[in-house]
Protein backbone atom coordinates (compact mmCIF):
# COMPACT_ATOMS: atom_id res chain seq x y z
CA UNK A 1 0.00 0.00 0.00
CA UNK A 2 3.12 2.32 -0.27
CA UNK A 3 3.43 4.89 -2.96
CA UNK A 4 6.54 4.92 -4.82
CA UNK A 5 7.92 8.35 -5.21
CA UNK A 6 5.88 9.83 -3.13
CA UNK A 7 2.61 11.96 -4.03
CA UNK A 8 1.54 14.19 -1.20
CA UNK A 9 -2.17 14.04 -2.03
CA UNK A 10 -1.90 10.33 -2.84
CA UNK A 11 -0.48 9.80 1.01
CA UNK A 12 -3.25 12.32 2.12
CA UNK A 13 -5.85 10.06 0.25
CA UNK A 14 -4.54 7.10 1.28
CA UNK A 15 -4.25 8.72 4.70
CA UNK A 16 -7.66 9.44 4.78
CA UNK A 17 -8.42 5.66 3.97
CA UNK A 18 -7.16 4.39 6.35
CA UNK A 19 -8.70 6.04 9.29
CA UNK A 20 -11.95 4.77 7.44
CA UNK A 21 -10.95 1.35 7.17
CA UNK A 22 -10.03 1.89 11.12
CA UNK A 23 -13.42 3.60 11.91
CA UNK A 24 -15.13 0.86 9.80
CA UNK A 25 -14.42 -1.64 12.04
CA UNK A 26 -14.26 -2.85 15.36
CA UNK A 27 -17.90 -3.13 15.46
CA UNK A 28 -19.15 0.12 13.99
CA UNK A 29 -21.85 -1.75 11.82
CA UNK A 30 -23.87 -2.50 15.18
CA UNK A 31 -23.17 1.04 16.71
CA UNK A 32 -23.37 2.95 14.02
CA UNK A 33 -25.09 1.54 11.00
CA UNK A 34 -25.15 4.69 9.45
CA UNK A 35 -21.44 5.89 9.19
CA UNK A 36 -20.73 1.93 8.30
CA UNK A 37 -22.97 2.67 5.19
CA UNK A 38 -20.97 5.55 4.81
CA UNK A 39 -17.93 4.47 4.94
CA UNK A 40 -18.23 1.02 2.94
CA UNK A 41 -20.02 2.44 0.17
CA UNK A 42 -16.80 3.39 -0.70
CA UNK A 43 -13.58 2.58 1.26
CA UNK A 44 -12.00 -0.83 -0.66
CA UNK A 45 -12.26 0.42 -4.05
CA UNK A 46 -10.88 3.64 -3.04
CA UNK A 47 -7.58 1.86 -2.22
CA UNK A 48 -7.85 0.01 -5.18
CA UNK A 49 -8.26 3.03 -7.27
CA UNK A 50 -5.03 4.84 -5.38
CA UNK A 51 -3.41 1.85 -6.34
CA UNK A 52 -3.65 2.27 -9.60
CA UNK A 53 -2.97 5.84 -9.98
CA UNK A 54 0.74 4.91 -8.91
CA UNK A 55 0.93 2.13 -11.69
CA UNK A 56 3.72 1.99 -13.68
CA UNK A 57 2.38 -0.35 -16.97
CA UNK A 58 6.08 0.73 -18.70
CA UNK A 59 7.66 -1.79 -15.35
CA UNK A 60 8.87 -5.04 -17.33
CA UNK A 61 7.26 -7.70 -16.45
CA UNK A 62 9.47 -9.68 -14.16
CA UNK A 63 10.70 -6.08 -12.00
CA UNK A 64 7.04 -5.71 -11.94
CA UNK A 65 5.92 -9.22 -10.35
CA UNK A 66 9.61 -8.90 -7.66
CA UNK A 67 7.90 -5.35 -6.67
CA UNK A 68 4.75 -6.55 -5.84
CA UNK A 69 5.92 -9.99 -4.17
CA UNK A 70 8.08 -7.78 -1.80
CA UNK A 71 5.57 -4.82 -0.90
CA UNK A 72 2.05 -7.31 -0.81
CA UNK A 73 3.11 -10.46 -0.41
CA UNK A 74 6.40 -10.48 1.92
CA UNK A 75 4.13 -8.67 4.69
CA UNK A 76 1.50 -10.91 4.27
CA UNK A 77 3.65 -14.29 5.16
CA UNK A 78 5.89 -12.95 7.53
CA UNK A 79 3.19 -11.31 9.33
CA UNK A 80 1.07 -14.16 9.96
CA UNK A 81 4.47 -16.56 10.37
CA UNK A 82 5.54 -14.39 13.54
CA UNK A 83 1.68 -14.51 14.95
CA UNK A 84 2.29 -18.22 14.92
CA UNK A 85 5.53 -18.61 16.18
CA UNK A 86 5.08 -15.88 18.82
CA UNK A 87 1.10 -17.55 19.74
CA UNK A 88 2.63 -21.33 20.34
CA UNK A 89 5.81 -19.70 22.15
CA UNK A 90 3.87 -18.24 24.95
CA UNK A 91 1.31 -20.85 24.86
CA UNK A 92 -1.48 -19.48 23.44
CA UNK A 93 -1.89 -22.62 20.91
CA UNK A 94 -0.74 -25.78 20.26
CA UNK A 95 1.32 -26.67 17.44
CA UNK A 96 -0.86 -28.84 15.86
CA UNK A 97 -3.70 -25.89 15.88
CA UNK A 98 -1.28 -23.63 14.67
CA UNK A 99 0.45 -25.41 11.96
CA UNK A 100 -3.26 -26.21 10.72
CA UNK A 101 -4.51 -22.38 10.80
CA UNK A 102 -1.14 -21.68 9.04
CA UNK A 103 -1.97 -23.89 6.18
CA UNK A 104 -4.92 -22.33 5.99
CA UNK A 105 -3.72 -18.73 5.84
CA UNK A 106 -2.23 -19.95 2.84
CA UNK A 107 -5.52 -19.61 1.04
CA UNK A 108 -5.44 -15.83 1.70
CA UNK A 109 -8.78 -14.89 2.10
CA UNK A 110 -10.48 -13.17 4.70
CA UNK A 111 -12.53 -15.88 5.99
CA UNK A 112 -9.41 -18.13 6.57
CA UNK A 113 -7.02 -14.90 8.85
CA UNK A 114 -7.11 -14.46 12.13
CA UNK A 115 -6.11 -10.55 11.21
CA UNK A 116 -9.75 -10.53 8.86
CA UNK A 117 -8.35 -6.94 6.90
CA UNK A 118 -4.96 -8.47 5.58
CA UNK A 119 -7.60 -10.42 2.40
CA UNK A 120 -6.50 -7.07 0.77
CA UNK A 121 -2.66 -7.46 0.44
CA UNK A 122 -2.81 -10.85 -1.82
CA UNK A 123 -6.14 -9.81 -3.50
CA UNK A 124 -4.29 -6.54 -4.72
CA UNK A 125 -1.51 -8.78 -5.28
CA UNK A 126 -3.71 -11.09 -7.97
CA UNK A 127 -5.20 -7.38 -9.19
CA UNK A 128 -1.64 -5.61 -10.15
CA UNK A 129 -0.61 -8.44 -12.09
CA UNK A 130 -4.23 -8.54 -13.82
CA UNK A 131 -3.96 -5.20 -14.24
CA UNK A 132 -0.55 -5.53 -15.89
CA UNK A 133 -1.67 -7.69 -18.53
CA UNK A 134 -4.69 -5.51 -19.31
CA UNK A 135 -2.59 -2.38 -19.51
CA UNK A 136 -0.49 -3.98 -23.02
CA UNK A 137 -3.99 -3.42 -24.64
CA UNK A 138 -4.68 -0.91 -26.38
CA UNK A 139 -6.50 2.29 -24.75
CA UNK A 140 -10.48 1.39 -26.27
CA UNK A 141 -9.05 -2.01 -25.21
CA UNK A 142 -8.55 -1.07 -21.53
CA UNK A 143 -11.71 0.38 -21.03
CA UNK A 144 -13.26 -2.41 -23.00
CA UNK A 145 -11.94 -4.19 -20.25
CA UNK A 146 -13.21 -2.00 -17.44
CA UNK A 147 -16.86 -2.41 -18.04
CA UNK A 148 -16.36 -6.02 -18.68
CA UNK A 149 -14.61 -6.94 -15.49
CA UNK A 150 -17.08 -4.72 -13.85
CA UNK A 151 -19.89 -6.07 -14.79
CA UNK A 152 -18.87 -9.56 -14.77
CA UNK A 153 -17.23 -9.27 -11.43
CA UNK A 154 -20.28 -7.67 -9.62
CA UNK A 155 -22.38 -10.44 -11.34
CA UNK A 156 -20.22 -13.39 -9.94
CA UNK A 157 -19.30 -11.95 -6.95
CA UNK A 158 -21.43 -14.31 -4.63
CA UNK A 159 -20.72 -17.36 -6.59
CA UNK A 160 -18.17 -19.15 -4.76
CA UNK A 161 -19.43 -18.68 -1.48
CA UNK A 162 -19.53 -21.32 -0.24
CA UNK A 163 -17.00 -23.24 -3.08
CA UNK A 164 -16.27 -27.21 -3.05
CA UNK A 165 -12.34 -28.31 -3.59
CA UNK A 166 -11.57 -31.68 -3.47
CA UNK A 167 -9.80 -32.81 0.14
CA UNK A 168 -10.58 -28.63 1.19
CA UNK A 169 -14.10 -29.50 1.20
CA UNK A 170 -16.29 -26.18 1.12
CA UNK A 171 -14.95 -23.24 1.32
CA UNK A 172 -15.63 -19.83 0.86
CA UNK A 173 -14.28 -17.65 -2.15
CA UNK A 174 -11.38 -18.54 -4.04
CA UNK A 175 -7.93 -18.49 -3.27
CA UNK A 176 -5.97 -15.24 -2.74
CA UNK A 177 -9.39 -13.46 -3.21
CA UNK A 178 -9.20 -14.24 -6.95
CA UNK A 179 -12.44 -14.13 -7.20
CA UNK A 180 -12.90 -10.29 -6.24
CA UNK A 181 -9.96 -9.45 -9.05
CA UNK A 182 -12.71 -8.66 -11.61
CA UNK A 183 -14.39 -5.65 -9.73
CA UNK A 184 -10.96 -5.12 -8.20
CA UNK A 185 -9.27 -4.53 -11.46
CA UNK A 186 -12.10 -2.04 -12.92
CA UNK A 187 -11.22 -0.04 -9.88
CA UNK A 188 -7.50 0.02 -10.26
CA UNK A 189 -7.95 0.66 -13.95
CA UNK A 190 -10.29 3.35 -13.38
CA UNK A 191 -7.62 5.01 -11.09
CA UNK A 192 -4.58 4.55 -13.68
CA UNK A 193 -6.67 6.02 -16.45
CA UNK A 194 -7.36 9.02 -13.93
CA UNK A 195 -3.98 9.51 -13.62
CA UNK A 196 -2.93 9.09 -16.87
CA UNK A 197 -5.51 11.03 -18.82
CA UNK A 198 -6.08 13.58 -16.75
CA UNK A 199 -4.52 17.13 -15.94
CA UNK A 200 -3.58 16.88 -12.11
CA UNK A 201 -5.09 20.51 -11.33
CA UNK A 202 -8.71 18.81 -12.30
CA UNK A 203 -8.50 17.88 -8.66
CA UNK A 204 -8.64 21.21 -7.32
CA UNK A 205 -12.00 22.50 -8.78
CA UNK A 206 -14.27 23.40 -5.72
CA UNK A 207 -16.96 21.80 -7.93
CA UNK A 208 -15.57 18.80 -8.23
CA UNK A 209 -15.32 18.37 -4.95
CA UNK A 210 -19.07 19.56 -3.93
CA UNK A 211 -20.94 18.09 -6.85
CA UNK A 212 -18.77 14.39 -5.89
CA UNK A 213 -19.86 15.26 -1.95
CA UNK A 214 -22.92 15.65 -3.13
CA UNK A 215 -24.13 12.92 -5.02
CA UNK A 216 -21.84 10.31 -2.52
CA UNK A 217 -23.63 11.40 0.20
CA UNK A 218 -26.65 11.50 -0.83
CA UNK A 219 -26.84 7.63 -2.77
CA UNK A 220 -24.71 6.12 1.12
CA UNK A 221 -27.42 7.63 3.10
CA UNK A 222 -30.62 7.70 1.13
CA UNK A 223 -30.60 5.05 -1.33
CA UNK A 224 -28.48 2.27 -0.28
CA UNK A 225 -29.82 0.47 1.96
CA UNK A 226 -26.80 -2.06 1.57
CA UNK A 227 -23.13 -0.74 0.87
CA UNK A 228 -20.50 -2.52 -0.64
CA UNK A 229 -18.50 -4.97 1.11
CA UNK A 230 -16.21 -6.69 -0.81
CA UNK A 231 -14.55 -8.91 2.10
CA UNK A 232 -17.67 -10.38 2.04
CA UNK A 233 -18.63 -10.82 -1.32
CA UNK A 234 -21.95 -8.43 -1.43
CA UNK A 235 -22.23 -5.65 -3.97
CA UNK A 236 -25.74 -5.39 -3.33
CA UNK A 237 -26.71 -2.52 -6.16
CA UNK A 238 -24.69 -2.54 -9.39
CA UNK A 239 -25.28 0.91 -10.90
CA UNK A 240 -25.99 2.91 -7.77
CA UNK A 241 -23.40 0.88 -5.58
CA UNK A 242 -20.72 2.28 -8.41
CA UNK A 243 -21.90 5.56 -8.93
CA UNK A 244 -21.85 6.30 -4.93
CA UNK A 245 -18.02 4.50 -4.56
CA UNK A 246 -16.74 6.38 -7.43
CA UNK A 247 -18.66 9.53 -6.47
CA UNK A 248 -16.92 8.78 -3.10
CA UNK A 249 -13.43 8.05 -4.95
CA UNK A 250 -13.26 11.31 -6.37
CA UNK A 251 -14.62 13.27 -2.89
CA UNK A 252 -11.37 11.86 -1.17
CA UNK A 253 -8.81 12.67 -4.14
CA UNK A 254 -10.19 16.60 -4.41
CA UNK A 255 -10.12 16.82 -0.51
CA UNK A 256 -6.64 15.51 -0.25
CA UNK A 257 -5.58 17.79 -3.12
CA UNK A 258 -7.28 20.74 -1.05
CA UNK A 259 -5.75 19.72 2.02
CA UNK A 260 -2.28 19.17 1.07
CA UNK A 261 -1.57 23.04 1.15
CA UNK A 262 -3.61 23.03 4.56
CA UNK A 263 -2.22 23.30 7.77
CA UNK A 264 1.24 21.84 8.12
CA UNK A 265 0.58 19.50 11.12
CA UNK A 266 -2.71 18.27 9.46
CA UNK A 267 -1.07 17.66 5.96
CA UNK A 268 1.85 16.23 7.42
CA UNK A 269 -0.22 14.03 9.66
CA UNK A 270 -2.36 12.49 6.96
CA UNK A 271 1.13 12.00 5.13
CA UNK A 272 2.65 10.04 7.51
CA UNK A 273 -0.83 7.59 7.81
CA UNK A 274 -1.01 7.31 4.04
CA UNK A 275 2.95 6.06 4.25
CA UNK A 276 2.01 3.62 7.43
CA UNK A 277 -1.08 2.42 5.71
CA UNK A 278 0.11 -1.02 5.14
CA UNK A 279 1.14 -1.23 8.85
CA UNK A 280 -1.59 0.02 10.17
CA UNK A 281 -4.55 -2.10 8.18
CA UNK A 282 -2.60 -5.40 9.27
CA UNK A 283 -2.00 -4.31 12.80
CA UNK A 284 -5.50 -2.20 13.78
CA UNK A 285 -7.47 -5.35 14.23
CA UNK A 286 -5.96 -7.12 16.91
CA UNK A 287 -5.42 -3.85 18.65
CA UNK A 288 -9.36 -3.51 18.51
CA UNK A 289 -10.35 -6.90 18.82
CA UNK A 290 -8.12 -7.17 22.51
CA UNK A 291 -8.29 -3.53 23.38
CA UNK A 292 -12.18 -3.90 22.86
CA UNK A 293 -12.34 -6.72 25.51
CA UNK A 294 -10.19 -5.72 28.39
CA UNK A 295 -12.08 -2.37 28.30
CA UNK A 296 -15.62 -4.36 28.42
CA UNK A 297 -14.27 -6.55 30.85
CA UNK A 298 -12.84 -3.96 33.12
CA UNK A 299 -15.57 -0.98 32.65
CA UNK A 300 -18.17 -2.54 30.61
CA UNK A 301 -20.21 -3.29 27.39
CA UNK A 302 -20.00 0.52 26.27
CA UNK A 303 -16.25 1.09 26.25
CA UNK A 304 -15.61 -1.51 23.93
CA UNK A 305 -17.75 0.85 21.37
CA UNK A 306 -15.44 1.16 18.35
CA UNK A 307 -15.19 5.28 18.86
CA UNK A 308 -13.22 4.44 21.87
CA UNK A 309 -11.14 1.68 20.53
CA UNK A 310 -10.12 3.95 17.33
CA UNK A 311 -7.45 6.04 18.42
CA UNK A 312 -5.73 3.63 19.81
CA UNK A 313 -6.43 1.19 16.79
CA UNK A 314 -4.64 3.97 14.64
CA UNK A 315 -2.00 5.06 17.32
CA UNK A 316 -0.35 1.51 18.23
CA UNK A 317 0.21 0.36 14.51
CA UNK A 318 1.21 3.97 13.60
CA UNK A 319 3.92 3.58 16.45
CA UNK A 320 4.97 0.09 15.71
CA UNK A 321 5.51 1.53 12.49
CA UNK A 322 7.80 5.14 13.06
CA UNK A 323 9.54 3.44 16.17
CA UNK A 324 9.90 -0.61 15.48
CA UNK A 325 9.99 -0.93 12.02
CA UNK A 326 10.61 1.73 10.00
CA UNK A 327 14.50 2.29 11.70
CA UNK A 328 15.14 -1.60 11.95
CA UNK A 329 16.48 -2.72 8.62
CA UNK A 330 15.19 -6.02 8.89
CA UNK A 331 11.71 -5.37 9.76
CA UNK A 332 11.60 -2.44 7.05
CA UNK A 333 12.87 -5.04 4.30
CA UNK A 334 10.13 -7.37 5.28
CA UNK A 335 7.44 -4.93 5.34
CA UNK A 336 8.84 -3.43 2.19
CA UNK A 337 9.06 0.10 4.35
CA UNK A 338 11.90 2.42 3.42
CA UNK A 339 13.96 3.00 6.58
Amino acid sequence: MQIPNRIGYLDIARGIGILLVVLGHGGTRDAYPMLFNLIYAFHMPLFFFLSGMVFKVETPFREFFTRRLHGLVKPFFFTIFVLYFISVFFGKLEIPVAISRLVKSFYANGYYLEWVPMWFLPTLFVVSLLAWAVARLPGWGVWFAVVIFLALGIWMIGWFVPVNLPVLGNLKGLPWGADLALVSCAYFLFGWQARLRLPENWLASPWLLAGSGMVYFSLALFFLSEPINLADRLYPFPLLGTLAALAGILFVLALAFLLERGPAWLTNGLKTLGAASLVILIFHNPVQYILGEKLAAMFGPAWANPLVTFPFAIGIPLLLYSVVIRPNPLLSWWYGVKG
